[in-house]
């Protein structure tokens, strides 16, 4: 008799956190993240990251993700947290 072998797939954030850490990857809010916020609220659209899509930045940041995987993930882990 075979062994059925399960797997489960992560979750978008458990991606993101997996990669960050495989990589030594933390968030550190630097100025251009600043001068970013600022145009942001400026032009009234005020935008707020949270932890795991300032992972995603250092993800990119980093080049672990090209941009196409990182959009996807992206899409992907706001599904996932908005549903």
């Amino acid at each position: 008799m075979q062994a059925v072998q399960t797997t489960t797939e992560l979750t978008a954030k458990q991606k993101i956190d997996l990669l960050a850490q495989e990589n030594n990857l933390v968030h550190s809010h630097s100025q251009l993240d600043e001068i970013g916020a600022t145009f942001s609220r400026l032009s009234d659209d005020e935008v707020e990251l949270d932890r795991t899509q300032w992972l995603l930045v250092e993800l990119n940041r980093a080049g672990i993700l090209t941009g196409k995987e990182n959009t996807l993930l992206h899409a992907q882990y706001l599904q996932e947290r908005d549903a």
